[in-house]
């Protein structure tokens, strides 16, 4: 049983972030203070196939975070899409 997590950093931008097998522990949303911010994540290496996570955090909120008591598996990847002016995320793996 995992006991900690691994950040893979802020990320602002469409992207890649983990290949092959992992586990999502928690999602950190981050808004810039007014708009919303929205993240998906694909068990992919592309923004298709399966999606394993959808939220966001309200402008005003600034941030939210999503912890996970059972890891969301992805056999194949992290992919997340990101939408909102001055948005970013975390993903924590582990």
């Amino acid at each position: 049983m995992t006991t900690s997590s691994i950040s893979l950093g802020e990320s602002t931008a469409d992207g890649i972030l983990h290949t092959g097998n992992t586990r999502i522990s928690a999602v950190q949303v981050i808004s810039d203070g007014t708009n919303v911010a929205t993240v998906i994540l694909y068990d992919n290496t592309a923004a298709s196939g399966t999606k394993v996570f959808e939220g966001g955090c309200l402008g005003a909120t600034q941030s939210r975070l999503y912890e996970f008591n059972q890891p969301i598996k992805c056999k194949n990847g992290i992919y997340l899409d990101i939408a909102g002016t001055g948005a970013s995320v975390i993903v924590y793996t582990g």
